[in-house]
């Protein structure tokens, strides 16, 4: 009998971690509801880049201290989003760029506000762009361990922005910081925890979280 109440309190709890989990995925303001995106729109994407200096971003600021990515995985994650981008049937059109925008294009008045926006505008006009996403890594830190157990677990900061290069405006960001967590320290991640089986992820497999979630929520 004491074996049944066990089991039966067991899953109350299961299924109250799998109630708060959703409902903490839910949007808390109208900015977290998706981007609904005509089809007809050609989607042009930027190569990942890493901001070092508040000057080259967009919007928001560097993270502090900052984990380094290496040039390798930058064109590891440039890869990925465009199996992301591309892996379900869809009218979209994505033109995926090869080169890089450069940095000596960013007008630097003021070190300490963002002002790559004006840059990657006319990045976008040079390379005839209708729309254009700008993915960048904020921060990157990978798994100390192996997928059974770690000394550090896996941490990323990704942004996406996409820009209306025709009025030179910002139509919507996603963004994604995330470092993984044992479940035993917040069950509201229980979610997580079940599609990532349970074990520890690299670095690479947040950002993929993050790129489908920018996805969604910019209406790619």
């Amino acid at each position: 009998m004491c074996t049944r109440n066990l089991h039966l309190l067991l899953s109350l709890l299961l299924m109250a971690c799998v109630g708060l989990a959703a409902c903490s995925q839910r949007p808390r303001s109208t900015a977290d509801v998706p981007v609904v995106l005509s089809h007809t729109y050609r989607v042009s994407v930027a190569p990942f880049s890493q901001p070092i200096s508040t000057s080259e971003l967009i919007q928001g600021q560097i993270p502090e201290p900052q984990g380094k990515i290496e040039e390798k995985d930058l064109l590891q994650l440039d890869r990925k989003l465009q199996q992301v981008l591309t892996s379900q049937a869809s009218k979209r059109q994505f033109v995926f760029l090869k080169a890089p925008l450069k940095k000596t294009s960013i007008s630097y008045h003021d070190a300490a506000q963002p002002m790559a926006l004006k840059a990657w505008l006319a990045y976008g006009r040079q390379h005839n762009c209708d729309l254009l996403l700008v993915p960048f890594v904020l921060d990157w830190h990978q798994r100390q361990g192996s997928r059974a157990g770690v000394t550090q677990s896996a941490a990323v900061h990704v942004e996406f922005f996409l820009l209306k290069i025709a009025s030179g405006t910002v139509m919507a960001r996603s963004v994604f910081d995330e470092k993984q967590r044992p479940l035993s320290e917040n069950f509201l991640e229980l979610g997580s925890f079940l599609k990532r089986r349970g074990s520890w992820v690299e670095a690479e497999d947040l950002a993929t979280e993050g790129m489908i979630k920018a996805k969604k929520e910019l209406g790619l």
